[in-house]
């Protein structure tokens, strides 16, 4: 395989078009867009954290879905009403998270502290602007919480990440001074080598780096339909917001675009264990510096950041099974709220802030979805979540080393599919 075309231009897409450029393949990007990232990677929480990071299954939904819909500002959102093909998820959910959670929380941070540290290289590299934060506290509201990541900890030891337990609200603010919060917390943990930054901006500069090393960007194209054909090519029909319709015909294609890929594959009787889920966002002006926040913060509960974005604190996360809305719900706005003022109250005026939504596709597992299908020159490479800017870094190099036939610089067990089918 010479020449890739891939299908969508957020994180993952524009991440896997350089790797392959640097494996020395000639690659396209195809992005219904007028840009990159403005999609699932614009409501990237911004972590790079791979000692917070950890599969978003979601074994307490069906106990605490029918209570969330009577609070003002719960911790996951649901539609009322009996939806089958989203139960089914849950379920399977929920006995991921039994048998599979410990080993895919290693499997996760493994393949986010390389992915952490390939961003870094890179940011290096090209002197690429940046508006990072180093430090990240992970906070417990409940006991439950604290104990079931200590009950870990043990496991994570061989990636020697530094990670400190702290007790208190005194010991929290000698980590982070601008910590002001009223809220009790049963336990906290402090990373200080985990931090957060501008993944809009990353990807936005990447393609740039991309592009002068020859990858050609198409925007305002919509991919209908992939076709494989004989001689082991692969003919894409693109239809174009100002141009006529056209097929493209290349030597492999690499799927990035989330819940889409399954329309795609569904033809060639594929499937993917994909459901889309929805993240919500704040973006609200500093408005007293000694105030805002300096390390990133992640609420266990709530599964939501907060991070320091130039002069900007970026509040995002949180999961939606509802239909996809421009506008979050106003309970998610809410809870969105609630976490920013539990912590950071007088760091900026979050009731004006800017809110959003995203829509990206989540494997019941909670792991990514990456590797090659059963027609070998198909591949996807999706369902990284709202907080996997390290693991989807991590993964299109992965990715692309596999379809160069070179050996991956990490251990890819668990990480690397070798055929996605039905």
């Amino acid at each position: 395989m010479k020449q890739i075309a891939i299908v969508g231009g957020g994180l993952s897409g524009v991440s896997t078009a350089y790797f392959l450029a640097c494996a020395g393949f000639e690659v396209a990007v195809l992005e219904r867009r007028a840009n990159v990232a403005e999609e699932a990677t614009f409501g990237n929480s911004g972590l790079l954290a791979p000692c917070v990071v950890q599969p978003l299954v979601l074994p307490g939904i069906t106990r605490t879905a029918f209570s969330n819909l009577f609070k003002n500002d719960p911790p996951i959102l649901v539609k009322s009403g009996f939806n089958p093909a989203r139960w089914r998820w849950v379920r399977k959910s929920r006995r991921e998270y039994q048998d599979y959670f410990s080993l895919n929380k290693q499997r996760l941070t493994r393949l986010s502290a390389y992915g952490q540290m390939l961003t870094q290289h890179l940011q290096d590299q090209y002197a690429l602007d940046q508006e990072n934060s180093q430090g990240l506290l992970h906070l417990f509201r409940q006991q439950a919480d604290a104990d079931r990541c200590a009950g870990i900890e043990d496991s994570l030891r061989q990636f020697e990440l530094p990670r400190h337990s702290i007790k208190g609200q005194d010991a929290i603010s000698q980590v982070e001074p601008a910590f002001q919060s009223a809220t009790p917390i049963a336990g906290a943990m402090y990373y200080p080598k985990d931090g957060a930054g501008n993944c809009v901006l990353f990807v936005k500069q990447l393609r740039a780096i991309a592009q002068s090393m020859g990858v050609q960007f198409h925007f305002s194209q919509s991919v209908k339909a992939i076709r494989p054909e004989f001689g082991g090519r692969v003919s894409i029909d693109v239809a174009g917001d100002d141009v006529a319709d056209s097929t493209l015909t290349v030597d492999g294609v690499v799927l990035a675009a989330g819940m889409q890929n399954m329309h795609l594959l569904k033809p060639l009787g594929m499937s993917l264990p994909l459901c889309p889920i929805q993240s919500y966002n704040a973006m609200a002006a500093v408005k007293n510096l000694d105030e805002a926040p300096n390390t990133a913060l992640f609420d266990e509960t709530y599964k939501v950041a907060i991070a320091r974005v130039g002069n900007r604190i970026r509040v995002s996360g949180l999961l939606g099974f509802l239909p996809k809305t421009d506008q979050p719900h106003a309970k998610a706005i809410s809870s969105l709220l609630k976490v920013a003022n539990d912590y950071y109250p007088n760091a900026a005026n979050f009731n004006t802030a800017n809110f959003w939504s995203n829509t990206f596709a989540l494997q019941p597992n909670g792991m990514p979805l990456t590797g090659a299908t059963t027609h070998g020159n198909i591949f996807v490479n999706t369902g990284h979540g709202a907080h996997g800017w390290a693991a989807a870094v991590g993964s299109a190099k992965l990715l692309a080393d596999a379809m160069a036939g070179r050996e991956t610089e990490i251990d890819s067990d668990g990480l690397l599919l070798s055929a996605v089918s039905s």
